[in-house]
């Protein structure tokens, strides 16, 4: 099984929670968590992009780095482990990110990937002007179709004659051209979004499981993800992996485990949640309901919270029953749960011997 981390790249990391270090992401974090993971063994780095963020006590996401940027910078200061930015369509032009994954490409051979996004907060774009419109929640897919073809046009050829509904283009050109394969990762969990990673993409990542007391239901929830995914890539004659995103929240024993989860949620950032749900449900006299604070604040991403071993088993399991080729970790603590993880969660990991 690949391990990849999902690199801090704004602010907070994937807890709105005050009772989590502030997470800034500066350059130094980003490159000592990249380092440290590469020097653990990790598979790949990915990082997120992101335009605006959602206020506040927290600030959290309101101070965020570039994607691109942070990867050219770790490209050169790196030697093993793959390198993965991500590109929303509708803030770069496909022939403008082509020539800028290239020229990373070039510095780091064979580590490069790139995560196309294809837009789900609209207030990111409206602030720029950007904003096609909301028939774009139901075409941006097709949108990012034509995207990543005129990708593999320019990198596969160095020119491309695309002509579709949202791009044109007349003899484009790229040179020089990557060296070698740049995979492409999506995030696609609905029937569109599904079959746009099964026609385009190397791997998708997906926002499921999480439960470690019910891995039985997380397992079945795995499965029929994976095999969704790889009967619509069959149709397109291709294959394409899995790879499961996580927050751990580890400690020695299941117990403490719990105690650190509640606090976590203890400090959730009501108003930072609010922002990011809209208008949420809340109780009349306790205010924000502790069911919605678990389910909001860790943006979605299911989370693991046990002892050194039951996660590692919960991992193990997903790997070689559920045929998820890879999980990718986010942390409370970027600066020192990674090295908790690697003293304690990955020797223990049959699926990484």
């Amino acid at each position: 099984m690949e391990i990849g981390i999902f690199l801090p790249i704004a602010k907070g990391g994937f807890i709105i929670s005050k009772n989590v270090p502030p997470t800034w992401p500066t350059w130094k974090l980003n490159r000592d968590v990249t380092l440290k993971c590469e020097s653990l063994g990790f598979d790949f780095a990915l990082s997120m992009v992101k335009f605006r963020g959602f206020g506040g006590e927290t600030e959290y996401w309101d101070h965020a780095l570039d994607s691109f940027t942070l990867t050219a910078s770790l490209a050169p200061i790196t030697s093993k482990i793959q390198l993965i930015p991500s590109v929303t369509n509708l803030s770069i032009h496909p022939a403008v990110s082509a020539r800028m994954a290239s020229t990373i490409e070039a510095v780091c051979p064979s580590r490069f990937g790139l995560n196309i996004v294809s837009g789900w907060f609209k207030e990111e774009f409206n602030q720029m002007g950007l904003w096609p419109g909301d028939d774009f929640f139901n075409t941006r897919y097709d949108y990012a179709k034509e995207y990543v073809t005129i990708l593999r046009d320019l990198w596969s050829t160095g020119s491309s004659d695309f002509k579709g509904k949202y791009f044109t283009m007349t003899d484009a050109q790229i040179h020089p051209k990557p060296t070698t394969d740049i995979h492409i990762v999506c995030a696609g969990q609905s029937d569109n979004g599904i079959d746009f990673t099964a026609a385009m993409g190397e791997r998708n990542f997906v926002i499921a499981g999480g439960n470690s007391n019910d891995i039985e239901s997380d397992i079945k929830t795995f499965q029929s993800i994976t095999s969704k995914l790889q009967e619509r890539a069959n149709f397109y004659n291709r294959k394409v992996g899995t790879i499961a995103l996580f927050n751990i929240i580890a400690a020695e024993t299941d117990k403490d485990a719990d105690k650190r989860f509640e606090h976590i949620v203890d400090g959730a950032d009501e108003v930072a949640i609010k922002n990011l749900v809209g208008q949420a449900e809340l109780d009349k006299s306790d205010g924000m309901s502790r069911s919605l604070k678990k389910k909001s604040m860790f943006m979605g991403l299911p989370t693991l919270v046990g002892s050194y071993s039951k996660i590692a088993s919960y991992l193990d399991r997903v790997h070689y029953e559920a045929n998820v080729e890879a999980c990718m970790f986010a942390f409370p603590d970027f600066e020192n749960d990674i090295d908790i993880f690697g003293d304690k969660i990955l020797p223990k990991l049959e699926s990484r011997k």
